[in-house]
């Protein structure tokens, strides 16, 4: 008995849980037309920021050993690693649509972004030189791409804070690709594990979140930020959104400042066929026309009576 009661208590508490979590991602079907009253339900966006290909982390240990014959160990190279990422300027092109029904996402989005990625990798330590003396080598890694295109798919969701006024989250899929690339390492790198050219094209799992607002004309002014949670190809070594190149990681992100364009939908024309994403607005269908002519027939008749009479 008293297990039914707990459960009884219970169910108030997990409906208003429901109720509040619904009101939290519930939104105005008026935020962005989902009824389609004033525009249609897509249309093109342009967007420019910044674009990070942050190492990390900036510095790493390195120590390379190897066994001897005799079971002792003879050291080729120690010291640190020190990585530095570039920043560069982002620009791209999409389009993007409106769900009618929002269920889980709101907004679907299809984009192309230029921008260009480059690094630095310098090794400061010591190496095995000859008579197993250790000197101070120079040894750096660069890399650096003509441009950098950004090829991706997003899902976004709303969650308004006030008439207007939202943010919101993104779940995409992006491939990248270095176009003009140049790879160079100079120095001793004999005594290095060896590593693998950096690859030119990168498929991965990316995340963001932003803050946006709906202009008086009924368009959409967001600022995004969105950085790469999972690379899916080529794996990366650590399982994240890093890109390795040579013996650098390197995490890349973007903040763009986003201007979505909606395409308003014409005025209604009684004179012309309704639009076919109104169809509820058919004011002279088939089945009218066929009335019509068919009460004027009975009219003529009628007229035609009456003139014998007389």
């Amino acid at each position: 008995m008293g297990g039914f009661l707990g459960k009884l208590t219970l169910a108030p508490v997990l409906v208003v849980c429901l109720v509040q979590a619904h009101s939290v991602w519930a939104q105005s079907p008026e935020l962005f037309d989902t009824e389609r009253r004033a525009f249609r339900g897509h249309g093109w966006t342009f967007n420019a920021g910044l674009h990070g290909f942050s190492a990390s982390p900036d510095s790493v240990l390195s120590l390379y050993q190897i066994a001897l014959p005799d079971g002792s160990r003879d050291t080729l190279h120690q010291g640190v690693w020190n990585h530095s990422g570039h920043r560069a300027l982002r620009v791209g092109v999409g389009y993007w649509g409106v769900a009618k029904r929002p269920i889980v996402w709101d907004r679907w989005h299809v984009s192309l972004a230029a921008t260009r990625n480059a690094s630095t990798s310098a090794f400061n330590g010591q190496i095995l030189g000859m008579d197993s003396v250790f000197i101070d080598p120079i040894l750096v890694d660069s890399g650096r791409s003509s441009a950098t295109t950004e090829l991706a798919f997003h899902l976004f969701r709303a969650i308004e804070i006030k008439p207007d006024f939202f943010t919101e989250i993104a779940l995409g899929v992006k491939w990248d690709h270095e176009w003009g690339a140049n790879f160079s390492r100079t120095g001793p790198d004999s005594l290095f594990i060896p590593r693998n050219a950096p690859t030119l094209d990168r498929l991965a799992l990316s995340l963001g979140a932003g803050l946006g607002v709906r202009t008086r004309s009924g368009r959409y002014l967001r600022i995004h930020a969105n950085y790469d949670a999972l690379q899916l190809r080529p794996f990366a070594e650590e399982g994240d959104g890093r890109v390795q190149w040579y013996e650098g990681q390197y995490q890349p992100w973007n903040v763009t400042l986003n201007w979505d364009l909606l395409r308003p939908k014409p005025a209604i024309d009684c004179a012309k066929p309704p639009a076919k994403d109104r169809p509820g607005e058919v004011l002279f269908g088939d089945q009218m026309e066929k009335d019509r002519a068919k009460q004027r027939k009975q009219q003529k008749k009628r007229a035609k009576k009456q003139r014998k009479r007389w």
